[in-house]
Order: structure tokens, then sequence, then C-alpha cells
């Protein structure tokens, strides 16, 4: 099983296709080419992240229909700014506002906006987030950046040389398809013998 993130699909809604620069004529075109890259590049066994807005303009019934044709079976929701309230329908394997996730790469905090400071950020942990919908750009420039340079007042890193770990994971930012949590790590040099740091915050017990 692989885990993949993504972030702002924004289906059913017409205006991002022009608020964002997408190259679709339409929303069912953006609809269409947008599950068929999930589709074809998430599994029915993998796991899938998706961090907030995952439609808009659009009730729920119609994002549910939209939902079914995913075929992945374990599909996770961290709300979005325009997201539906999805708890109890079955629509979604699991619904959070926020989530730390382990993983073989360490730990990785979810959260549908980007943040300036995260959970053992000097430690090394990745923050995924989605709403901005930059472009590529964003993500090449951070993956340059050292963290050591960006801490809050109080915070050390442990490494001088520590990259600065946050990534945009929305569609726009990512040739319209989910990324992987191995190609993340690829980028950020995460090690999968890096050791897992021990979590202060309540949210996560």
């Amino acid at each position: 099983m692989s885990i993949f993130f993504t972030s702002d699909l924004h289906f059913g809604h017409e205006k991002a296709i022009s608020h964002t620069n997408r190259p679709f004529t339409d929303v069912e075109e953006m609809n269409r080419v947008l599950i068929e890259n999930i589709n074809e590049t998430v599994g029915w066994k993998d796991e899938l992240w998706i961090l907030g807005d995952f439609s808009h303009r659009i009730n729920k019934e119609e994002a549910q229909v939209l939902r079914k044709q995913i075929k992945c079976k374990h599909v996770h929701l961290v709300y979005g700014n325009h997201d539906k309230n999805y708890e109890g329908t079955g629509t979604f394997q699991s619904t959070q506002y926020y989530k730390e996730l382990k993983t073989e790469y360490g730990r990785f905090v979810l959260f549908h906006y980007p943040i300036a400071d995260w959970n053992a950020k000097h430690y090394g942990t990745v923050h995924l987030h989605g709403h901005i919908h930059s472009t590529g750009e964003y993500n090449r420039r951070n993956l340059e950046r050292k963290a050591d340079e960006l801490f809050a007042e109080g915070h050390t890193a442990k490494d001088s040389a520590l990259s600065y770990r946050i990534y945009d994971v929305g569609v726009d930012a990512n040739d319209y398809k989910p990324v992987s949590l191995e190609k993340i790590a690829e980028l950020m040099g995460v090690s999968r013998a890096e050791k897992e740091v021990p979590s202060t915050n309540p949210l996560t017990k």
C-alpha cells in the first residue's frame, strides 16, 4: 500500500478554472480529468489524503457521486474552508480538521492551510497543506530554503542544514495529480531511518 496526497480539487466549481488558470474548457472536463488522474495514480488498496476543498458550489449529494468515481477504498478528508460536513455519511474513510500522520519517513502534519510553525518542525517533521493554489514554483522555492532561517522564537534546529519541510499538495502545484509520500520524502531528503519524534500535541493523543 502506498500513501498519496492531494488538495483543492474544487469539483463542480466552474470559476476554479479561470481563478487558477486551469487548462480545462469547462467544469465537466475538469471533474473528469481530475478523477482520471487520481485513478491512474492511486490504486484501490492505496491511501489517499485530500487536504481540503474536495468540492465547491455543488451540494453534498453531487459531491458524493463524484467521490464514488474515485477507485480507491481508503480516501480521507482533512476539511478545507469549502467542504461540506461528511461525518457519519461513509463518503470518506475518515474526516478531520487536522492530522498528524505517522509514516515510515516520520511524522507528517496535515492541515488545509499553510502554517508558519508546526509540531516538531525543528526536528524535521513535514507539513503538507493546500488552500493557496500555488504553482510548482512555490514548492521548488521552499525546497531550496533552510528551516533554521524560519523558526519561531525559542526553537532551534537540530541540524543547521535542515531543509524547510513544507509542501503544497494541491492539484495546481502538482500537474493536477496526487503526489506520493515517497516523492515528497525524496524531494526533501527525508530518510526512512530518521527517528520518530514523540508528539507533544494533545490533538494527536
